[in-house]
């Protein structure tokens, strides 16, 4: 039964594919009724079957190496026998998850922005597409910030590329702590960032905008071995979704917002219903 259930782990790299074929396959040897197994590393948990009140857990490690959590569920007691045989089973169990988790950080790293670790443009072009149609399917608000950090290259022609590259990582990290877990953020550009907030309608996009910049502006990066330190603003271009974007059009808009914060003298958050309101005196 090992020799046949290491034989079946060894066909797929897919994570949840792996941890069904485990917990259908140990029936025969022992009955659990779920079992759920987490990779904090990855933010990844994994589920099959259910949750009942008698649960008995295991840390896996190969080599030394942390590689997540299994917990298995029943609705009585484990038996000392039938822990003793479900620890054989983990033994096959070990190397195949490694592999599969290995091949998920090289699928995640893919989608990456080396530099910063957000979404890279590949990232960008799939979620956009997916999400603009969920959006319009369900009738749901979506909001894009389009952020760029305002005269970038000075800072780069003053103290040189690895400095521009720690104000890069910096302006991330800030831009993380303003938006939620549900939102995503990406690489679009050397010093632009898009930001896409789920279920926000315009008033609220523009709310996160101004925090981004202003905890943007609060940014201080220290030159090494001086005293000086490095400051850097953003311009901030806010777009929501209407009835007939698509995701070209919601970026172009975002991307025009961003381009008037800009004219109108940088450090400054401009929303596309601004522009719409312009026009429209203009006319």
């Amino acid at each position: 039964m090992l020799f046949r259930l290491t034989g079946k782990l060894q066909t797929t790299l897919e994570l949840p594919q792996l941890i069904e074929i485990f917990f259908k396959d140990i029936q025969d040897t022992v009955l659990v009724d779920g079992i759920s197994y987490r990779c904090r590393k990855l933010n990844t948990v994994v589920s099959q079957g259910k949750t009942c009140a008698h649960s008995v857990s295991y840390d896996l490690k190969t080599h030394g190496e942390g590689i997540g959590e299994l917990v298995f569920f029943r609705s009585s007691r484990f038996r000392e026998y039938e822990l003793a045989n479900i620890e054989g089973l983990l033994s096959t169990l070990l190397y195949p998850l490694r592999n599969a988790l290995r091949y998920r950080e090289a699928l995640d790293a893919s989608f990456r922005d080396p530099l910063t670790g957000v979404g890279n443009r590949v990232a960008l072009d799939r979620t956009m597409d997916r999400e603009v149609e969920l959006c319009h399917r369900h009738d749901q608000d979506v909001s894009l910030l389009m952020i760029d950090l305002d005269h970038f290259k000075r800072i780069n022609d003053s103290y040189g590329h690895s400095m521009g590259d720690a104000v890069l990582k910096q302006a991330v990290d800030e831009i993380m702590k303003c938006i939620r877990q549900t939102d995503l953020c990406f690489r679009y550009g050397g010093e632009e960032f898009l930001v896409l907030l789920t279920n926000a309608a315009h008033d609220d996009a523009m709310m996160v905008a101004e925090r981004i910049r202003r905890s943007i502006s609060a940014i201080q990066v220290q030159v090494m071995e001086t005293a000086e330190r490095v400051k850097v603003t953003a311009s901030v271009g806010v777009a929501s979704l209407q009835p007939s974007d698509s995701r070209a059009s919601l970026i172009n808009r975002a991307d025009l917002a961003l381009y008037t914060a800009k004219g109108a003298g940088r450090n400054q958050v401009i929303g596309d219903q601004e522009l719409d309101q312009a026009e429209t005196a203009v006319r």
